[in-house]
């Protein structure tokens, strides 16, 4: 208990020092030679790639509650086209970039969808397909590649009705030219969205010392508060590529059901859905 006090302790004073200023989203010798990708940061998810479906992201799982509604609607939204029954995303071809195991690629390729499920850590893409083998009703649906976003955009730009950025974003190194990438991905018309952590103080204590010392809900030093994006950032990067925001809501976990809803309050996890 002293040590994790102690801890604690010192995450607080160091994070009191840091500037609530404006982000420079610069590029940062973290990543890849011409790409967005922190090799720190994936090796934080494929060292338990064999996990992905079990206990560590949990908390996922349960997201998916919100987070599949939302992709559902916010497509047929984009395409002013009611909810088609049984399968309302059939016809749509969807990219989940950074899809780790394919927790969220699967129920959407449930709903019909055609989805691709991107990710530049070998494990995790093992690990989605082997889960994705076992159901004979989605497996044809699903694509998973091994890559980065930047190769990606170079052969299919445009080609996807919708862009999933969900739970990825605070964890690249060059944060617009991920957002650029995600835009070119997608066609004119089509809906890109996004789920991650506002940076505030509310989000330090929330997201990392609750979340991660405190209530262990998920593994410690899973996030860095400094990469955060606030609403208002991403939504300018969007509109600067010609992208109008839709909606942004809070997202709200009871730690105690491990559950989620919807809230007006965005200063802690929050999701946003806009079109090209």
């Amino acid at each position: 208990m002293a040590t994790r006090l102690w801890s604690i302790t010192s995450r607080l004073r160091n994070f009191w020092w840091q500037p609530f200023s404006a982000r420079n989203f610069g590029s940062t010798p973290k990543a890849l030679a011409g790409s967005t990708v922190d090799p720190k940061e994936v090796s934080k998810f494929t060292q338990q790639a064999n996990e992905w479906w079990n206990g560590p992201y949990h908390l996922l799982y349960t997201m998916n509650s919100l987070r599949v509604p939302l992709v559902r609607d916010g497509i047929l939204y984009a395409s002013k086209i009611p909810v088609k029954k049984p399968l309302p995303l059939q016809g749509y071809k969807v990219i989940d970039v950074g899809c780790g195991g394919g927790i969220l690629a699967e129920p959407l390729a449930r709903l019909g969808a055609e989805v691709t499920g991107l990710d530049p850590g070998l494990e995790n893409i093992e690990a989605a397909k082997e889960h994705a083998s076992r159901d004979e009703e989605i497996k044809t649906r699903l694509n998973y590649v091994c890559d980065t976003i930047e190769n990606v955009v170079t052969v299919s730009p445009g080609q996807f009705d919708a862009v999933v950025c969900s739970e990825v974003i605070e964890h690249v190194a060059d944060v617009p030219t991920f957002v650029n990438c995600c835009v070119e991905l997608v066609k004119e018309g089509g809906s890109l969205f996004f789920t991650t952590i506002n940076r505030t103080t509310v989000s330090y204590f929330a997201a990392i010392l609750g979340a991660e010392y405190v209530l262990n809900l998920v593994p410690r030093g899973t996030h860095d508060w400094n990469k955060f994006v606030q609403p208002s950032e991403l939504s300018e990067m969007l509109k600067g590529l010609n992208c109008r925001i839709v909606s942004v809501e809070g997202m709200l976990l009871n730690p105690l059901t491990k559950t989620w809803s919807w809230c007006s309050n965005t200063s802690a996890s929050y999701a946003l859905h806009a079109i090209k």
